[in-house]
């Protein structure tokens, strides 16, 4: 298996752009450059199946060959993983049918977007003329599936939920990968684990984690928030090491940093790898 982290940023990745944006962690990042800068999470399991899209800026600047593409599993809706216009870019350019994977909001937005075009001058939409090179498959919490070498399991991500009122507001998935022999947890835009999700897992020896810290050393309240930060991503792998699904071997990797909330990759890549974690970059490869 090669992972390659197409971006590593959270939902503020765009502050770099914007000018007007002083936070003090923003304007030092921009300042620091290469590693510092962050663009919406995506990844490539390398050469053929993207998780997550945003758009394929990245794709074009890391991965050189996107029509290797045959595969695109999306978390949830939210605009910084899932962008419908970017998923139907990358299909069109495509000799066969692009495969994709994901909720059921996931695939309702992609249908109505491969049927409409929005008039600006109008302000009306308009039917679209090419349906899309795509087929949607729909995937639920606790499904399994393959996709030819590869083993695709999903569970439940704790995101897009109103805790004290048990309330989805959106499905959102993480999922666990198998290929080459190798097992990956891709846990972004997560908070602590569901009950369910690690009673899941526990059925699994981990060669690596991919988990959200999103907040850094930003202390936060788990009951608000879909999210974690780094004190949250240690306890999240005792808890996975008293079930067995991680090991002295496993890897961990942070991933979904908070531009604003985190200070630049620079500064505190070597506090993350004295706790044993590798604090993840754009344009990041990994490989057992």
């Amino acid at each position: 298996m090669q992972l390659l982290f197409l971006g590593t940023g959270a939902g503020d990745f765009q502050n770099l752009n914007d000018l007007t944006n002083h936070s003090p962690n923003v304007a030092a990042a921009r300042r620091a450059g290469g590693r510092n800068l962050r663009y919406a999470s995506a990844a490539l399991i390398e050469p053929d199946l993207l998780i997550d899209c945003h758009d394929t800026s990245k794709l074009q600047q890391f991965c050189k060959n996107t029509a290797s593409i045959r595969h695109v599993l999306i978390t949830h809706g939210h605009w910084d993983h899932f962008q419908p216009q970017a998923i139907l870019e990358l299909a069109e350019a495509l000799d066969e049918p692009l495969q994709v994977y994901g909720t059921s909001v996931v695939g309702e937005s992609l249908a109505f977007a491969a049927q409409h075009d929005w008039n600006g001058t109008l302000n009306r939409f308009q039917t679209r003329a090419d349906n899309g090179n795509f087929r949607f498959h729909q995937v639920a919490p606790g499904d399994s599936f393959e996709l030819e070498s590869t083993r695709i399991t999903a569970v439940r991500a704790s995101h897009m939920l109103d805790k004290p009122r048990l309330l989805i507001e959106q499905p959102a998935l993480n999922f666990i990968i198998e290929r080459d022999g190798c097992t990956l947890f891709y846990g972004l835009d997560s908070s602590y684990l569901l009950p369910e999700t690690l009673e899941t897992l526990a059925n699994f020896n981990f060669d690596v984690l991919v988990l959200d810290a999103t907040f850094g050393n930003q202390a936060i309240n788990p009951a608000q928030s879909g999210h974690m930060n780094f004190e949250m991503v240690v306890e999240t792998v005792t808890e996975m090491r008293s079930i067995g699904a991680v090991t002295n071997s496993t890897e961990v990797i942070a991933s979904h940093i908070s531009l604003a909330a985190v200070p630049p990759h620079d500064d505190i890549v070597d506090d993350l790898k004295r706790r044993d974690i590798v604090l993840a970059f754009d344009g990041m490869r990994w490989t057992p």
